[in-house]
């Protein structure tokens, strides 16, 4: 019985010892939503409707500058996954825009459905054909 207790607390310790060196890639993350960006091949011209869209800005106020999108997509993130997790990026709105781009929204957290959305990327892409892949 002894040597059954000392195998088993030293199972424990070296379990232990292994999680304890582990990090995970969220240690040091500036907040639970993405950065916003304007980030994609090419640099977004100041004539193009596309550079009026800043990040935060929600679906109305896109709509306003941009009209109705060419075509949208709204698919899980993975932190639609995560137990407990109250952000608004659990799923994610790509609105599409024949010969301009896209736009892609924060969109909605698992628990509340859907929210306003939040701007969080815009890619310039001329060659954009305006249909969700």
């Amino acid at each position: 019985m002894k040597g059954w207790k000392s195998t088993t607390l030293a199972a424990v310790m070296m379990l232990l010892g292994a999680c304890s060196g582990q990090t995970t890639r969220h240690e040091g993350a500036a907040s639970a939503a993405p950065a916003a960006s304007a980030s994609s091949a090419a640099p977004i011209p100041e004539a193009s409707p596309l550079s009026k869209v800043k990040p935060g800005m929600n679906f109305k106020a896109v709509r306003g500058l941009l009209g109705q999108p060419t075509d949208e997509n709204t698919y899980p993130t993975g932190k639609a996954f995560a137990p407990f997790y109250y952000g608004n990026d659990a799923r994610r709105t790509a609105w599409y825009y024949k010969g301009m781009g896209r736009v892609t929204f924060a969109a909605g957290n698992v628990y509340g459905g859907a929210t306003e959305g939040e701007v969080i990327s815009v890619e310039y892409d001329p060659s954009e054909t305006g249909v969700s892949r």
